[in-house]
């Protein structure tokens, strides 16, 4: 019998990638609120988990035997402007989950971000200050602390900006560069960002591998130091596309309702002495490329 896993987010980008890796060896039951999935490995259940009394009857219902909560509200933009909706959902609803996650004494892992730190320096461990821009990264500042505070033994892993296969969902930035390079339009991108981009696959091995006995804060990122601009290169490189059609912009050239942080990429070697060994960039890409990535 396999153990089951519930998982937030399940519609989701991230959720997408999770669900087709871990199918190999968990019960999944994929928890959505509005929306949907297709994949036939998987339970949906809709759930709103902002709501304590029916996310406690649900796992009341299934009894599950682990938790990986990635759902979550992403905008920094809509989030800048859309306050309590942001609390409500990448707050509270983890507040939810640690503390029914601690009644049930069954691993926790929760999907935090980089945009915890403010970008001044680049390379962040896990004990440097925090410092976030925005409201997303102020929020899930918050929701880091709150869920170690109610739950001590959860893992909160902290990630980047991600790309993965296209299947994924319409926001994935993947997809709208390479539609855009196709059509030959320019596509500014942003030269003085600098993230540790991963894969989402590279992400969701790393997050089976640790989560069931790891607690505290973990970096789960990319090797690499990547700027916006780089990775669009590498992109249209890897997908055989005209990269004179990228156009380097910065970030005050872009009026957006949330602050930018300028550098928030992560130091990973926690993760990789625990044996976390993402791939690199180029790599993922081609497989992507290739329909060789899931």
């Amino acid at each position: 019998m396999k153990k089951k896993l519930l998982l937030t987010g399940a519609s989701g980008f991230l959720g997408y990638h999770l669900m087709r890796v871990a199918a190999k060896d968990w019960e999944i039951y994929g928890l959505v609120n509005s929306g949907g999935f297709d994949f036939e490995n998987a339970i949906p259940v809709k759930c709103d988990i902002t709501s304590y009394i029916e996310l406690g009857n649900f796992f009341d219902e299934i009894e599950p035997d682990a938790v990986i909560h990635v759902a979550a509200i992403s905008s920094p933009d809509f989030c800048q402007l859309n306050k309590e909706i942001s609390y409500s959902v990448n707050v509270a609803a983890s507040q939810n989950l640690a503390g029914i996650c601690s009644d049930f004494q069954i691993p926790l892992a929760f999907t935090s971000t980089d945009l915890v730190f403010d970008g001044k320096k680049g390379m962040y461990t896990e004990g440097d200050e925090k410092n976030p821009v925005n409201i997303y990264g102020e929020h899930k500042s918050i929701a880091e602390e709150e869920i170690l505070k109610i739950y001590p033994p959860s893992g909160v892993f902290r990630i980047p900006l991600m790309f993965g296969t296209p299947e994924a969902g319409n926001n994935n930035f993947i997809q709208k560069i390479t539609a855009q390079l196709k059509s030959q339009q320019q596509v500014p991108i942003f030269t003085d960002e600098f993230r540790s981009i991963c894969g989402a696959r590279s992400i969701s091995m790393g997050l089976l591998r640790l989560f069931e006995n790891y607690s505290g804060i973990i970096h789960l990122a990319g090797k690499d130091r990547l700027s916006r601009y780089d990775f669009g290169i590498k992109l249209a490189d890897a997908f055989q596309l005209q990269k004179e059609f990228i156009q380097s912009c910065s970030q005050k050239d872009v009026k957006t309702s949330a602050p930018r942080a300028a550098d928030v990429s992560l130091n990973i070697s926690n993760a990789i002495s625990l044996g976390y060994s993402p791939m690199s960039v180029d790599e993922e890409l081609i497989q992507i490329y290739k329909k060789l990535y899931l």
